[in-house]
């Protein structure tokens, strides 16, 4: 039987081989597992534990299975989000994708926006909170994606202001004029090896094919012959020389670390 305090400990000693966080990580498994706050478990750290079911989760987590897939929870945006292993986890450099979205569609009276590869959903989501009188379409390749971002919509408040639509690209969509296409799309080499942790995230939403980039041209394509305004897209730091030779208009901007990391077309 072990107290909070020697649950986390034990628990930080099993996560340093796997988690550059290991006491973050330990102490939000711990609440999650318990159900309760960060501010419980430094009020309660003598409170003994009822079982050991705890160490399953450190288990998995050994095994680099993402924190998000356990908890089934991430932040973005300052919100919180349903997550699990159909989805990508979001990124805090997709928060800047929103961003660049929401500066480019101010002015615009009722804004038509349509998200290639809606994932979880978070960046429809987020549009639709913050951008009240926008029109949104959010598709996804995948069935088992769509239904994770219908459930973060419904839990977010917006599920009657975001049309889902299963969809290779835009081949489903009928309306083919759009005031902003917006993207994170995969873009990783299909030959790249990736680090343990991300061996649990779905291959569909990683690799862009064999350059790495098939998709991103694919989505530059549909943006040059349809009638949108503008195209706002996520990528790899080492893209931008290949995007600039088949879009020479783009506009990039770079992430938190430096890096590039997106761009911004217009017609």
């Amino acid at each position: 039987m072990f107290s909070v305090k020697e649950a986390l400990l034990v628990a930080v000693g099993e996560l340093k081989g796997s988690s550059k966080i290991p006491q973050k990580e330990a102490r939000i498994l711990l609440a999650h597992y318990l159900k309760k706050d960060q501010i419980w478990l430094i009020t309660n750290e003598d409170r003994e534990l009822v079982d050991e079911g705890y160490f399953e989760l450190i288990r998995r987590r050994k095994e680099f299975e993402p924190v998000e897939y356990i908890t089934n929870s991430v932040v973005f945006y300052s919100e919180e989000f349903f997550v699990d292993s159909r989805v990508l986890i979001p990124r805090p450099e997709t928060e800047l994708l929103v961003d660049v979205s929401l500066s480019t569609c101010k002015g615009i009276k009722n804004p038509k926006i349509v998200e290639i590869g809606c994932g979880s959903g978070v960046v429809s989501i987020m549009l639709a909170k913050l951008l009240p009188t926008a029109k949104i379409t959010a598709l996804d390749i995948s069935k088992d994606t769509l239904e994770v971002s219908k459930i973060n919509a419904k839990k977010h408040g917006v599920e009657g202001r975001i049309e889902f639509i299963l969809s290779d690209l835009l081949n489903s969509v009928e309306n083919s004029s759009f005031d902003l296409l917006v993207s994170n799309p995969p873009y990783i080499k299909n030959s790249e090896v990736l680090e343990p942790n991300l061996s649990y995230e779905p291959d569909l939403a990683l690799f862009g094919g064999k350059s790495g980039d098939e998709i991103l041209k694919r989505i530059i394509d549909e943006f040059k012959s349809r009638d949108i305004k503008f195209l706002a897209c996520e990528m790899g730091y080492n893209q931008r020389e290949k995007i600039l030779s088949y879009l020479e208009n783009a506009e990039f901007y770079k992430d938190l670390a430096g890096f590039d990391r997106g761009f911004l077309a217009r017609k």
